[in-house]
């Protein structure tokens, strides 16, 4: 696979951050450079990253402070609960065959306070649901939305549900739609639901573990 997959720094979750965490743990970390950038943003103080490709969690392992690497739905993790401020599944639920049952097991590593961080991929995209609608056709590919390694698909509700089934208060949600630059962004807002739904290749949906 190509290396810059597992080498994109994730900044447009910048956003959804708000101060600085102590623990970050993402999950799919590919090489680590998003838990590096975060680190030495100041955003985080401890980094750990789990990453299936063991080359990957190799290279991964020269940018944050503990690497595991193996399979999230399976990996014995020796991560005490309530000990992970930030928590980051970007782009990688939706490779897992139960997605949902992961969000649950990571729930009990995020302190009360703490936050989750996830990106999913929008299969109501137009440059899906447009030829699925008018020609019959759903192709895979080797990356995007219809990337031929993905077992779930979702659209916005379905995405804010499985974050809140994981036990999230979802608090915010950002629409790629016309991009994320601060005219975008206006525009978005101008837009109704329906158009964003179809312009948006990606959500990222911030929540949070309720203090009891």
């Amino acid at each position: 696979m190509d290396v810059s997959y597992f080498s994109h720094v994730r900044r447009e979750i910048a956003p959804l951050l708000s101060g600085t965490y102590h623990t970050g743990l993402e999950v799919g970390c590919g090489a680590g450079v998003t838990l590096e950038w975060l680190q030495s943003s100041g955003i985080c103080t401890n980094t750990i990253g789990v990453e299936y490709d063991p080359l990957a969690a190799l290279e991964a392992g020269n940018r944050v402070n503990k690497v595991y690497c193996g399979d999230i739905g399976s990996i014995d993790l020796d991560i005490p609960p309530e000990s992970v401020d930030l928590l980051l599944c970007l782009d990688v639920l939706e490779h897992l065959p139960d997605p949902w049952a992961v969000m649950k097991n990571l729930y009990r590593l995020v302190r009360p306070g703490g936050s989750v961080v996830v990106s999913l991929p929008n299969v109501r995209y137009w440059k899906v649901s447009a030829p699925l609608l008018f020609s019959d056709k759903w192709q895979y590919t080797d990356a995007g939305v219809l990337d031929r390694t993905h077992l779930r698909f979702f659209v916005k509700q379905t995405a804010i549900e499985m974050v809140e089934q994981g036990g999230f208060t979802v608090e915010k949600v950002i629409s790629t739609g016309l991009g994320r630059s601060k005219r975008s962004q206006f525009v978005n807002g101008l837009l109704p639901d329906f158009i964003i739904n179809l312009l948006s290749y990606q959500f990222v949906i911030k929540g949070t573990k309720l203090v009891s």
